[in-house]
């Protein structure tokens, strides 16, 4: 396995810098001059040049790639040529929020998806089973940031109610924390709750056609020692699969939702330098964002082996 999880590692960084020189690229090739959208219209040029010399605006891409490169090696994701501070200290700052909406959200989607896949595949062609399905075409239907929206706004509209504004923390008052985020996160999770309901479905139904299964009935054991006792476990690594990749939306799928409901995350942070040709802010989110992906995925391929013993890494 140490083998296994070295290749993985090693092979991780050529896509890094693949992926860093993408986003470079291609910020780049945006229209929009930074010094302005920083300074605004009524700075001079004098102040706009100053400024591009102070964050090295005015050097040549491969030169500014290099340089940020040389921050990221000493710990420092460079530094916000909008909120001039560390990239490092706004992420700091800001990861509790998108990690929190993160968590949320995958919780829900395992949850339901996991749950009501089982119930959908051990009732098969049953009310249930249509029902859950229906369900699941529909949450694969609805993009998340109109779901959010709506969910925003017909609370406001019917019931005059609206999560709370601003961060609470969940250390100071964990019930309005809860009420902030359990909207946005049910939002986010129901695209991946769908997908993983339909994964589950499909994948136990294959489980439940085997021989073992059979075997397990005919000795005479209950139903509900068939099902827990043989037919999840074998039928959950597809399922993991799908929630690792699941997991990886919602990381995308955040940037939306917290600028919708204004929440003090690195989505709304990644919109704000996006918007204001912040360069080194994009690469240092999109550096971070790729690698913990990363190590997302070698995670779940892991967690193979603790599902089925036969799986070996070699």
């Amino acid at each position: 396995m140490r083998t296994y999880i070295l290749r993985r590692l090693l092979l991780m960084i050529p896509m890094i810098l693949l992926i860093t020189v993408g986003v470079a690229s291609l910020m780049r090739m945006i229209p929009g001059d930074p010094a302005t959208l920083a300074l605004g219209e009524s700075a001079t040029e004098l102040d706009r040049q100053k400024f591009r010399e102070a964050y090295h605006l005015d050097d040549p891409m491969p030169v500014q790639y290099l340089r940020w490169w040389s921050d990221v090696l000493r710990g420092d994701l460079g530094q916000s040529v909008v909120q001039r501070t560390s990239v490092t200290t706004e992420l700091k700052d800001r990861l509790p929020s998108t990690i929190e909406l993160l968590v949320l959200s995958t919780v829900l989607t395992v949850i339901f998806g996991v749950t009501f896949g089982i119930i959908s595949a051990v009732k098969q062609n049953t009310v249930w089973d249509y029902g859950i399905r229906l369900f699941s075409i529909g949450g694969l239907s609805i993009p998340s940031f109109w779901l959010g929206t709506l969910l925003l706004i017909l609370p406001a509209i019917w019931w005059n109610y609206l999560p709370p504004l601003g961060k609470v923390a969940i250390t100071e008052d964990p019930i309005a924390n809860l009420r902030q985020y359990i909207v946005p996160a049910a939002a986010l999770s129901l695209a991946a709750s769908a997908s993983v309901m339909r994964m589950t479905r499909s994948s136990m139904l294959e489980v439940l056609r085997n021989d073992y299964v059979r075997t397990a009935r005919a000795k005479g054991l209950r139903e509900r020692s068939v099902i827990f006792g043989h037919v999840i476990k074998n039928g959950l690594i597809p399922v993991i699969t799908i929630i690792g990749l699941q997991i990886a939306g919602l990381m995308g799928g955040t940037v939306i939702i917290e600028t919708i409901f204004n929440l003090p995350g690195v989505g709304i942070f990644m919109i704000n330098s996006i918007n204001n040709r912040d360069y080194p802010s994009v690469q240092g989110l999109v550096f971070f964002l790729a690698i913990t992906f990363m190590f997302i995925n070698l995670a779940v391929d892991l967690c193979y082996g603790l599902i089925d013993p036969r799986i070996r890494y070699s």
